[in-house]
């Protein structure tokens, strides 16, 4: 009789560990209804909405913000003939195309900032993806001329 008992154990614990597994999965698709499902919002949460757009976008606005470029960007840059300072002053004018942002991408928010250098006029696009310590440039595009560029 014990030896038989022995022999169940392993099952008991698989068995275990299955309904533990069952639990996990459904807590954790109950938590994702809650993020997904769609809420009614009164008027004070369409407001709060605003001003968090408004103060996710004073970011690019701050003159002392530090900014990292990418190799990728940096390569673009090079290929379109847009230096650091253009692109310092477009971020910092902040015309957010929402419909080319990734507001929900999985490593962080990136925003399509997009305006015109004083410099030559030329209509421009940056990706800029904010991080806690730098505003990281994640490439350059130019909006109105098509560039070959081999090395990026």
């Amino acid at each position: 009789m014990m030896k038989n008992m022995k022999k169940l154990i392993p099952y008991f614990l698989l068995a275990i560990l299955f309904v533990i597994a069952l639990v996990v999965k459904q807590y954790r698709s109950r938590q994702s209804e809650e993020v997904n499902s769609p809420s009614v919002q009164n008027e004070s949460e369409t407001n709060n909405t605003r001003e968090d757009k408004q103060d996710s976008l004073d970011i690019f606005r701050e003159a002392d913000a530090k900014y990292f470029f990418t190799k990728h960007a940096r390569c673009r840059m090079a290929c379109r003939k847009i230096t650091q300072l253009e692109i310092k002053e477009i971020v910092r004018k902040a015309d957010v195309n929402y419909s080319k942002s990734e507001l929900d991408a999985t490593r962080g928010p990136k925003y399509a900032l997009e305006g015109y250098t004083s410099k030559d006029k030329q209509h421009i696009r940056v990706i800029v993806a904010p991080t806690q310590r730098h505003l990281s440039i994640v490439t350059v595009i130019d909006l109105d001329e098509d560039w070959t560029c081999s090395s990026c």
